[in-house]
């Protein structure tokens, strides 16, 4: 059984601005959604907060870590070239952890005092 129904222009303009009012929305949502990433991340780097880590720069495997010398807890470190010019001495690292990574985010490095 075949049926044929034909479209007024009415209902042919009235599904024609369904579809359109459809994908304004769409793209209203995904803008609306990169925004608020956007802010996301901005307050995420606002409300990160320096800390100051003590312990040995030492090489493990191709990279230079920070190994606290009580826990011998061992942190990645973003900047090698920096920590290579501290290798083998015990420092004071000032900077951000990125827990996710367990990677201290250098801001200074300096010789701790014995």
């Amino acid at each position: 059984m075949k049926i044929n129904k034909a479209f007024t222009l009415t209902e042919a303009a009235a599904l024609g601005l369904s579809f359109l009012s459809g994908a304004s929305a769409y793209s209203a949502t995904k803008t609306e959604t990169g925004k608020i990433n956007t802010v996301f991340a901005a307050s995420q780097k606002r409300d990160s907060k320096f800390e100051t880590f003590t312990g040995t720069i030492a090489k493990k495997g191709d990279q230079f870590v920070l190994t606290d010398n009580s826990s011998k807890f061992s942190y990645s470190l973003d900047d090698q070239q920096t920590a290579e010019k501290f290798a083998g001495k015990k420092v004071r690292v000032k900077g951000i952890l990125d827990s996710v990574n367990n990677t201290i985010r250098i801001e200074t490095i300096e010789i701790a005092a014995a």
